[in-house]
């Protein structure tokens, strides 16, 4: 038990160290390779012409989903289960590396006008009891979640100043928690994410379908449904809503769930730069705070409502 828990820090040491060498390889040649692209005022493309002028350079890896560190409060983690505590940390480890040419891209088979770009994508987010000492401060659950997926690039005019922008197709999404039976969880999918925006506000609509798996007749059996019913927890259908603002970000993220009792889990996010001063306004440290309300946040408490409020820093928000 002791070498797996070493292992594993090993692991997650590892992985930090890695990103935080490429995001500070990243920043010292951001002003030379992406000066052009500060004068953008629309955030989605500012963002766009970021990443495919830093894919350029060897080994890249582009940030993808936000990437945090927070300290938090979970209320009544203590009653669920006895030797936790109530205040955790939580962050969140996400990027993506091109596949394809970022820049020319490829023809979509099924749209000859516009490009398509081939993706891995890998999100981790971790929640650990780091003040629990006398239960020598575990981390209470690892979400891994590789993905291989095709974005497509819009620029249609729809209304007013919107725009269809970005449509994602995720062919395969995996995610897992890494533990063996009882505890362990896991689940495929594939979806669509759909990204609609003006220069400041965008909506995204992802809809998820799983791959079917057939049902545990042991809960100790390593094959088989990990976590039965999830959908009717964490539902079929994400809506977010992002600001992309002077210096501060806001967004709201909605999922359908049957279990809860408004139907909704729901996630307030909100996040300002350390440097107010700084060009790079999109990069660099942020102040930020997230809230949750729900279930699914984590696949070990997918059944399991939680409510959360942590405070920390952000290195990359959604754009």
């Amino acid at each position: 038990m002791s070498s797996n828990k070493n292992l594993f820090i090993t692991f997650n040491l590892v992985l930090v160290g890695l990103f935080v060498q490429t995001a500070f390889i990243n920043t010292v040649f951001a002003e030379e390779l992406t000066q052009e692209c500060n004068a953008i005022s629309n955030a989605f493309d500012r963002r766009l012409c970021v990443e495919q002028k830093i894919s350029k350079q060897p080994f890249v890896l582009i940030p993808y989903k936000p990437n945090y560190f927070i300290g938090s409060y979970v209320k009544d983690m203590d009653l669920t289960n006895p030797i936790f505590d109530n205040f955790e940390s939580k962050f969140q480890i996400s990027f993506k590396t091109p596949l394809s040419n970022y820049e020319e891209g490829y023809r979509c088979l099924w749209l000859d006008n516009t490009n398509c770009y081939t993706f891995f994508g890998y999100t981790q987010v971790s929640v650990w009891q780091m003040l629990n000492l006398d239960h020598s401060a575990p981390f209470r659950d690892t979400n891994f979640e590789p993905e291989f997926m095709i974005a497509q690039l819009f620029n249609k005019k729809l209304f007013a100043n919107w725009k269809l922008r970005l449509i994602n197709y995720g062919l395969i999404d995996h995610q897992s928690n890494g533990k063996s039976p009882p505890n362990s969880r896991s689940w495929n999918r594939s979806y669509i994410d759909i990204v609609l925006g003006d220069d400041n506000n965008y909506i995204t609509f992802k809809y998820w379908k799983r791959w079917k798996e057939r049902q545990k007749e042991n809960p100790d059996d390593f094959k088989g449904d990990d976590n039965p019913f999830i959908e009717d927890y964490v539902g079929n259908v994400e809506l977010k809503y992002f600001y992309a603002g002077k210096f501060s970000n806001c967004s709201v993220v909605l999922r359908d769930s049957k279990k809860n009792s408004n139907k909704v889990n729901y996630e307030l996010n909100w996040s300002y730069p350390l440097n107010q001063t700084s060009k790079f306004k999109d990069r660099g440290l942020r102040f930020y705070v997230q809230y949750f309300n729900g279930y699914g946040e984590t696949l070990i408490d997918y059944n399991i409502k939680r409510e959360r409020l942590g405070i920390g820093l952000m290195l990359t928000d959604w754009l």
